[in-house]
């Protein structure tokens, strides 16, 4: 398993990924994957076996008053490669980046229905911070959660495991 950054290239598979990962009311269209795959303010990690997408992760680095944060747009890896630890390296690789950027946060949020993925983030070291009512449309709700990054050059983040 190869990671790398994005390439133009890699939107069509990244959107064919997205529809297999997750219900209609929580993908991205093609033209809102590219935007946020392509932003000036864009991190991207790209997983690949040989010819094939393995996972993506794409974060925002975002203005905030404490300093640039990071925001974690979606988080996707094909359903047969779940559990081996992917996900793990996918978001680590990404931590990396917007460390760089000067980020001291990572945020998200995670449907309130999606168990697994809210066990995943906790067993990364996020935190739940809030609940935003009807953040993916009527009835679904979101959690907001958030993990501290160390500085650059600090020991591994709370994001290790």
């Amino acid at each position: 398993m190869q990671l790398r950054s994005y390439r133009p290239s890699d939107l069509d598979a990244m959107v064919a990924l997205d529809d297999l990962c997750f219900e209609e009311a929580f993908r991205f269209s093609r033209a809102e994957m590219r935007r946020y795959a392509e932003a000036k303010r864009a991190r991207v990690v790209v997983a690949e076996s040989g010819a094939m997408l393995a996972g993506f992760c794409i974060l925002q680095v975002e203005r905030a008053a404490g300093g640039p944060v990071a925001y974690v747009v979606t988080l996707d890896v094909r359903p047969e490669l779940r559990r081996q630890g992917l996900a793990s390296r996918l978001m680590l690789a990404a931590a990396e980046q917007v460390r760089r950027d000067g980020c001291r946060w990572m945020v998200l949020h995670v449907y309130t229905g999606n168990a697994a993925a809210i066990g995943f983030y906790e067993r990364l070291g996020f935190e739940v911070v809030g609940t935003v009512k009807g953040f993916y449309g009527p009835g679904r709700d979101a959690l907001a959660m958030r993990a501290a990054l160390p500085l650059c050059g600090d020991p591994p983040p709370v994001l290790g495991l």
